[in-house]
């Protein structure tokens, strides 16, 4: 499954976070960590199970979210390869989430290959000391658990042994946590999320360690898009100039009162979509606003138009007020908004990501992401023409649905006030 259009910002070229606010650990909300309970099946240990940042419950339109990262600790030299997981509710025995085998194939992350090494791991590095599965699923708002355990099935036939079943990542589902609550970054009809609500998710995948500590400080990233409310089209004319998008300097809004604690300007627009130079740490989130928006959360705001941020550093502001236009500088593929929520400390890569919520939006429309991916796969069918025909993939709702203290969904089209 390829998610389509492929517009990954700040994500999988991490090779080291060096940049500013990367400096110092992120400190992380309280977690619940037990030891693995190895299954009669297996004699010894075969590995460790963990969850390192227990789920925060987050509604969204569809249902309630939990999303976080399975992290193996195998015993010895033994190859982790896994064939099957499970999450269950150890209250009833419901398995509540099993990905099938193509997805447990993107969402679980080998180790790396050489090892980072122990400058690399208190420095800042995207290279993974130890595997982990990425989970992300959604049970009813009526039937959140209180805590989580994993079945995982490992295949071992490079050792000529059959598959081993262990149990264990028991952990604590943070009931008592809310995410963040919060305004809009962009206002009116017309916005698409992408990079949410989902197991698919490359933001997911951008997993950072520093100071021994891995995070995922976009767990909850967004990638939002401007379509016109009345077509669905992204884009008039030449599709391959970013400034022909219709979210091409959009003004783009504090989502709370705050301080500005960091700022970015300067870096060119990346005239031509898909096309982005090589990215380097420091030039990844391209211009950019962070907000301190209490409680040690911070508001990421990246990709926006050279010379159109209206902020700088110790500024205080309100809700609502214009921080700057949306652009496409940076690690961006065509004009967007990135946005996340992070705590700990003001770093787009160093920090743990923290979900939020919007207070109020309205539902208007979706993006058929399956008939954009076939579109995508027709011969000669490149991603220009794709962005040119992409009101074809969009269906308006009949009348608006509205929405309160709500993640917006995977490719929803929604109105913000």
């Amino acid at each position: 499954m390829t998610a389509i259009p492929r517009i990954f910002i700040i994500v999988i070229v991490i090779a080291a976070v060096l940049g500013a606010g990367c400096a110092q650990p992120a400190a992380q909300e309280p977690v619940t960590q037990q030891p693995v309970t190895p299954s009669q099946a297996s004699a010894a240990p075969v590995v460790n199970m963990t969850v390192p940042f227990a789920p925060i419950p987050v509604p969204s339109t569809d249902g309630i979210n939990l999303a976080y990262e399975l992290e193996l600790t195998p015993a010895g030299d033994q190859a982790i390869v896994p064939e099957n997981v499970e999450v269950i509710d150890p209250v009833t025995g419901k398995v509540l989430y099993s990905p099938d085998a193509e997805l447990l194939k993107f969402t679980y992350i080998p180790a790396s290959e050489p090892a980072p090494t122990t400058e690399e791991l208190r420095s800042g590095t995207g290279k993974l000391p130890l595997p982990r599965i990425t989970i992300w699923f959604r049970v009813s708002r009526d039937a959140v658990p209180a805590r989580l355990s994993h079945r995982l099935t490992l295949n071992r036939s490079a050792g000529g042994l059959p598959p081993v079943v262990v149990t264990g990542g028991n952990v604590t589902v943070r009931r008592d946590l809310n995410p963040v609550v919060i305004g809009s970054p962009v206002k009116g009809p017309g916005w698409t999320a992408l990079e949410t609500t989902s197991p698919w998710t490359h933001h997911f995948h951008a997993q950072v360690t520093m100071d021994g500590v891995t995070r995922v400080p976009q767990r909850y990233a967004q990638d939002w898009i401007y379509l016109d409310p009345v077509t669905g089209q992204a884009v008039k004319g030449d599709a391959s100039l970013a400034k022909n998008y219709f979210g091409y300097g959009r003004e783009i809004y504090a989502v709370a009162d705050g301080t500005v604690v960091d700022v970015l300007d300067g870096l060119p627009d990346v005239e031509k979509i898909f096309s982005a130079p090589p990215a380097t740490v420091p030039t990844m989130a391209g211009n950019f606003v962070i907000i301190d928006i209490g409680n040690r959360k911070y508001a990421c705001y990246a990709h926006m138009v050279p010379g159109s941020i209206r902020v700088k550093k110790g500024d205080v502001v309100r809700e609502g007020q214009m921080l700057g236009q949306m652009g496409n500088s940076g690690n961006s593929d065509l004009p967007h908004l990135h946005f996340q929520v992070v705590t700990g400390v003001p770093s787009f890569l160093g920090a743990e990501g923290y979900p939020h919520v919007y207070r109020s939006f309205d539902l208007i429309g979706r993006v058929n992401q399956t008939l954009g991916e076939e579109m995508e796969s027709r011969p000669g069918y490149d991603i220009n023409r794709l962005w040119a025909e992409f009101g074809d993939t969009v269906t308006f709702l009949p009348e608006r649905v509205p929405q309160n203290n709500m993640l917006t969904e995977n490719w929803a089209v929604v109105r913000f006030t």
